[in-house]
């Protein structure tokens, strides 16, 4: 829990430097969520059904969805121009204490090809586990029925929500030890592996725990949906929700570096 409350902590601390960064991303990805999917799986949730299709399923799980495609590759341009110059100032803070926007261009520059990367090969893992999870809940409905399709379905979607967190939390801290030290991929992966053993458990909590949060939350949202007088006010919500786990993981991979990495963060030290 003690790089839940560090990361925390620097996001509430920073928000007036760093939210601009996330704002245009979030505000896509949410222009992704097929809202009225999501109102209807909610309604089956709250009847204690579980009578979803393949489709339905798939739909909620990626951003990458028939309906909304076009906002889904705006917001991969956006995180790719908005990520690095955030990784940027949140590393220069961090590692020199300085909390300004001088040299973010430059810092663009020397993160832009990694995030590029790390970004495509997580957005490819992750597809492969929407397309596993949905057909996995899919089957299941196909099986059971009633109350025992329900619990079923939902243990299967909290253990595969656990397994990717567990997947993210391997690889959390494999760019910042690609920006930081210089190496390259596969020796910032191997060095990522040294560091990540160290901490396994804590790492994990720190990456499941707020996207468990961002999924109840998302689904409390739906209920806003459910009325059109608060449509809008359910769209700012489910902005507000992907533009705080935007900036809590591209800081919580820099916290835990430093910690793990034993390097001394000097926006910490006390200014006499």
């Amino acid at each position: 829990m003690r790089y839940i409350a560090s990361t925390v902590k620097y996001l509430f601390r920073n928000f007036i430097f760093i939210f601009v960064f996330a704002l245009v991303p979030s505000y896509f990805f949410a222009m992704t969520l097929d809202r009225q999917n999501l109102v209807s799986i909610a309604d089956q949730i709250m009847a204690l059904k579980a009578d979803f299709t393949f489709g339905q399923i798939f739909s909620y799980l990626s951003p990458i969805n028939a309906g909304r495609w076009a906002f889904s590759i705006v917001c991969f341009v956006a995180l790719l121009v908005c990520v690095p110059m955030l990784l940027g100032f949140v590393e220069k803070h961090m590692r020199i204490g300085s909390r300004s926007f001088k040299g973010i261009a430059g810092r663009f520059n020397h993160n832009f090809l990694t995030t590029l990367w790390i970004v495509i090969i997580l957005l490819a893992v992750y597809e492969l586990w929407a397309v596993i999870t949905a057909g996995m809940i899919y089957a299941e409905t196909l099986f059971l029925e009633g109350i025992a399709c329900y619990i079923v379905t939902l243990i299967i979607y909290l253990g595969m929500v656990a397994l990717i967190a567990y997947i993210s939390s391997i690889f959390l801290l494999w760019l910042p030890c690609l920006q930081i030290t210089g190496y390259n991929f596969m020796d910032a992966l191997s060095f990522c592996n040294q560091l990540y053993v160290q901490k396994r458990g804590r790492l994990f909590l720190s990456v499941f725990l707020p996207g468990l949060c961002g999924v109840v939350l998302q689904f409390a949202v739906a209920g806003l949906n459910l009325a059109d007088r608060l449509h809008f006010l359910g769209f700012i919500f489910s902005e507000l929700i992907y533009l705080f786990l935007i900036l809590y993981y591209c800081i919580l991979m820099f916290v835990a570096y430093f910690d793990m990495a034993g390097e001394e963060r000097m926006d910490l030290k006390k200014k006499f």
